[in-house]
C-alpha cells in the first residue's frame, strides 16, 4: 500500500468516526435546546385557573412571556451550537493530523499545540456568511423564532378553544419534536463545515499536501453542490481536487456531509 492509499484509507475511516459523533451532538444539541420545554410547562401549569384551563383574558400576557423562553432557547441554542463547532473542530484537526503521521510518520507532525489552530477554524465558522447571507447567531436566532411563532399558534389556539393545561402541554410537545429535524440539519451544517474547514486548515500548514479531494455526501444527488465540486476539475490537478484555500469547499451546501482526503505531493506518495 502507497502512502497516499494508506492516508485515503486513514481519512476516510476518521470521516466515518466524526458521522458518529455528529449524530451524538445532535441529541446533545436537542437536549439542550428542549430544557425550556420545561419552563413553558411550569408557566402554563402557573397561568392555570383551578379548572385546569387558562382563562382567555390572560391570553396576551401569557404569549408575551413567551418572550422569555424564546431567549432561553436561543441562549441553549447558540451554546450548543458553539459546543458543535468546537467539538467538529477538534475531530477534524485531529484526523488531519493523526492520518498523516500514520500515513508518512512523525517527521510530518505539525510540531504545535492544536489550541491556536482550532480558535481559527471557530472563529471561521461561527462569523462565516451563508449562501443565505446569516450567520451561525442568526440561524439560531430564526430556529428560536420559527419555535416561538409555533407555540403562539397552538397555545393561542388552545386556549380559545377551552381545552386544558394538559392538552395544551401535549401541543407544546410536538411543537418541540416537530421543530428537532431544523436542529438536527443544522447541527449537520455546521459540524461537517467545522470538521472540513479543521481539514483544510491542517494542510494549509503541511509541506507534503497539494491539495484536497472532495468526496460528495451520503445522498449522492447529481444536483448538489459536493456533487458537482467532485466531478469538476478547477486547478488541472483531476475531478475533485481543490486547493487547501478553496473555500467552496469548505461548506457546499446546506446539510452537506462530504468529508475531505488529502493529495500528497509526487515525492512521498
Amino acid at each position: 500500500m502507497t502512502s497516499q492509499e494508506r492516508l485515503n484509507e486513514l481519512l476516510a475511516k476518521a470521516a466515518r468516526k466524526y458521522r458518529a459523533l455528529n449524530a451524538d451532538l445532535q441529541t446533545f444539541a436537542i437536549a439542550e435546546i428542549d430544557r425550556t420545554r420545561l419552563e413553558l410547562i411550569d408557566m402554563l401549569n402557573e397561568y392555570a385557573d383551578k379548572d385546569g384551563t387558562i382563562a382567555k383574558a390572560r391570553l396576551n400576557s401569557l404569549l408575551r412571556d413567551l418572550e422569555a423562553i424564546e431567549k432561553a432557547v436561543r441562549k441553549n441554542g447558540m451554546a450548543a451550537l458553539e459546543e458543535v463547532v468546537r467539538k467538529s473542530a477538534e475531530a477534524g484537526t485531529m484526523a488531519g493530523e493523526t492520518a498523516l503521521v500514520g500515513a508518512l510518520g512523525e517527521s510530518v507532525a505539525l510540531g504545535v499545540a492544536f489550541n491556536r489552530l482550532n480558535a481559527e477554524v471557530f472563529r471561521y465558522v461561527v462569523n462565516r456568511f451563508g449562501e443565505d447571507g446569516l450567520v451561525l447567531s442568526d440561524r439560531v436566532w430564526n430556529l428560536a423564532g420559527d419555535q416561538r411563532d409555533a407555540l403562539n399558534r397552538v397555545i393561542r389556539s388552545g386556549i380559545i378553544r377551552g381545552e386544558s393545561v394538559n392538552q395544551l402541554i401535549a401541543q407544546v410537545r410536538r411543537v418541540y419534536d416537530n421543530e428537532t429535524w431544523k436542529i438536527r440539519r443544522l447541527v449537520v451544517t455546521e459540524g461537517n463545515t467545522a470538521y472540513r474547514v479543521a481539514t483544510a486548515y491542517r494542510a494549509q500548514r503541511s509541506d507534503v499536501v497539494r491539495g484536497l479531494r472532495i468526496h460528495r455526501g451520503r445522498a449522492n444527488r447529481p444536483e448538489h453542490r459536493c456533487t458537482q465540486l467532485e466531478l469538476a476539475d478547477k486547478h488541472g490537478l483531476g475531478a475533485g481536487i481543490y486547493l487547501p484555500s478553496d473555500t467552496e469547499i469548505y461548506n457546499p451546501h446546506a446539510n452537506c456531509t462530504s468529508y475531505l482526503t488529502y493529495e500528497l505531493i509526487e515525492e512521498v506518495r
